[in-house]
């Protein structure tokens, strides 16, 4: 009897245009079931650790596209900066990300930043499936969130 043996993918190249040419490990990569608004063309992405100083942040990571023309944004898990994010997420989207428990679910919130400091889009985060590798940029349920919540220095 033969065995194969499993040959692991190879790194994605990407010409990042925030990050520079870096190599993605597939396992990061992701898949959006509807692409973020403004980006019709991409669905491939892949969680990136942001790096300062030679260390990683476990708060901040990148949101990279795998595709052209390779845009990234700066998602944060909400929890790190705003502790009492309470966040409603339909049925209707848990059920296209195919979350069948809550452990599977990871939420991210894009960050902005301005010349006025940094903000948050609590209103639509980026929910992914952990387990299935895919994610859905969601408008949450009620209106206690909106797109631009004040990240304060030193959260």
């Amino acid at each position: 009897m033969t065995t194969q043996t499993a040959h692991p993918e190879a790194p994605i190249a990407v010409a990042s245009q925030a990050l520079g040419p870096v190599e993605i490990d597939p396992a990061r990569a992701i898949r959006l079931v509807e692409p973020l608004a403004g980006f019709a063309e991409c669905l491939s992405y892949a969680l990136v650790p942001h790096v300062r100083d030679g260390e990683e942040s476990g708060a901040i990571q990148w949101l990279q596209a795998l595709e052209r023309p390779f845009h990234a944004f700066i998602v944060a898990d909400p929890w790190n900066v705003f502790p009492d994010y309470a966040p409603e997420v339909s049925n209707a989207d848990a059920g296209a990300l195919g979350l069948a428990n809550s452990e599977d679910a990871r939420l991210y919130v894009v960050l902005t930043v301005s010349g006025e400091g940094i903000t948050a889009n609590l209103r639509a985060p980026i929910v992914v499936n952990a387990a299935e590798r895919s994610a859905k940029q969601v408008v949450l349920l009620g209106d206690a969130y909106h797109t631009r919540h004040e990240v304060r220095r030193g959260a």
